[in-house]
């Protein structure tokens, strides 16, 4: 086989694993999305007292970072077992107010503050356009270089 053909097999070979990886993170994100939507609706209610509460700083290159509110909140399950859970909350609340949550029965550290967060939808469709324009990318130079690979292999 030519130089160019095994540089063609490469190139196609990097781009399957560029596809590869944007279909990881959509079935990755997909799966995230059910959860949160599926705890919101069907999850258990409970009143959480918050323990501990911080933000989170995330910068994105020369603009404005964001700030995401994080607590440290425990709560006493349906069944009642003890539980300590990290939520996101919008609301500033402080040690000692009452959170509340909603948990998977079978995981309460899964727990989440009983809030629908703002522009989940948006997010998650921008974030599945990103991934599918990656994979489409991916397959596209595989299928470039498997074809230079090809072309150069049988001259």
């Amino acid at each position: 086989m030519a130089v160019g053909g095994a540089f063609g097999v490469v190139f196609g070979s990097v781009g399957l694993l560029f596809a590869a990886f944007g279909i990881t993170m959509l079935v990755l994100g997909a799966r995230k999305s059910a959860e949160y939507r599926r705890v919101l609706r069907e999850g258990r209610f409970a009143e959480a007292r918050c323990l501990e509460t911080y933000v989170v700083h995330r910068h994105s290159g020369d603009g404005p970072g964001t700030s995401q509110r994080r607590l440290i909140v425990a709560f006493r399950t349906g069944d009642g077992r003890e539980a300590r859970a990290e939520v996101v909350s919008r609301h500033p609340y402080v040690a000692g107010d009452v959170v509340p949550v909603r948990y998977p029965p079978e995981r309460p550290d899964r727990a989440m503050a009983a809030e629908a967060a703002p522009g989940v939808g948006a997010i998650t469709c921008c974030f599945g356009a990103a991934m599918v324009l990656f994979t489409c990318v991916g397959l596209l130079f595989a299928a470039m270089g498997f074809g230079v690979a090809a072309f150069l292999g049988t001259s």
